[in-house]
């Protein structure tokens, strides 16, 4: 949603999902909710196994835990395992759920806090007091069925979802990180004949620059003097270098070949090629798909 804006990260108040950074950053990202995520998920793993045997025990009675140790003991085994699965792993679906309905805004996390909680509350309740159900709720057993491996097994794959989510997200934050750096950070600025460095935020256009062999060219701009091939396979995939002479165009993060060049700058900072080429794939990864 591009009408939420926030200065931390965070989830957010309208879908539930993470926020997004406004703008791409060459630093290294922040791992801690992929970690928290994957380990939740790889623990809800661990315990909802046991729980999926209890239920797919009804297709193989040969050993149906059922049978083996009985309505009490199963109900309440199942609670030990899902509870941890449904009140831990799953506690910030709840907490984004409960934030849905006090923004108003109902959204995915709604609809998992509802199922997952409401399958669990019945189950502990079918569990620690069997007799405050009505006989219509149970099965021609006398007992009362239990959701504990729904709730569960719900919690799990919601975790999968985020995990991928999230490693998604973050390799799209590698890619970007790494065109930010093809951009070098330093420039050699012409001045009275003379070459000084400077930071390639201080570059102006209409500057002359000079390009050294074996450099990448500092922003955007058309070569003055002198001739080399310069790779472009960073933007074009071609892998040949493009020969470049007086009056080409050259573009910020490729690499200059053998020869030295004077160029011009036209297009600097967030103007250039590269840097249009990441706001893009940022403003993508911002965006939701119309369906």
């Amino acid at each position: 949603h591009p009408q939420v804006r926030r200065d931390r990260p965070g989830a957010c108040p309208l879908c539930g999902m993470a926020l997004e950074p406004l703008a791409p950053s060459a630093e290294a990202e922040d791992h801690s909710e992929l970690d928290d995520m994957r380990r939740r998920f790889w623990i809800s793993a661990a315990l909802c196994l046991p729980l999926l045997w209890a239920m797919l025990g009804e297709l193989l009675p040969a050993v149906d835990p059922m049978r083996l140790f009985g309505h009490r003991a199963l109900a309440w085994g199942q609670l030990l395992l899902a509870t941890p699965v449904v009140l831990w792993a799953g506690w910030p679906f709840f907490v984004r759920g409960w934030d849905s309905l006090r923004h108003r805004s109902l959204n995915m996390f709604t609809l998992i806090a509802l199922g997952a909680g409401a399958a669990w509350a019945y189950s502990l309740l079918a569990t620690v007091f069997p007799a405050a159900l009505p006989d219509s709720f149970r099965t021609p057993m006398g007992s009362v069925p239990l959701y504990f491996e729904a709730a569960a097994v719900i919690v799990t794959l919601v975790l999968l979802g985020q995990v991928l989510e999230l490693k998604a997200r973050s390799q799209t934050s590698g890619a970007m990180r790494a065109l930010l750096k093809l951009a070098p950070r330093i420039a050699h600025r012409v001045k009275d004949g003379q070459e000084e460095d400077v930071g390639i935020e201080d570059v102006q256009a209409g500057e002359p620059l000079r390009v050294r062999p074996g450099e990448k060219i500092p922003v955007d701009g058309r070569v003055l003097d002198g001739s080399s091939h310069v790779d472009e396979s960073m933007l074009t995939g071609e892998p040949l270098p493009v020969r470049k002479q007086a009056g080409d165009a050259v573009s910020a993060g490729t690499v200059n070949g053998s020869g030295s060049l004077l160029m011009q700058a036209e297009h600097v900072g967030a103007e250039t090629l590269l840097a249009q080429i990441v706001q893009m794939v940022a403003q993508a990864q911002r965006s939701r798909a119309p369906i």
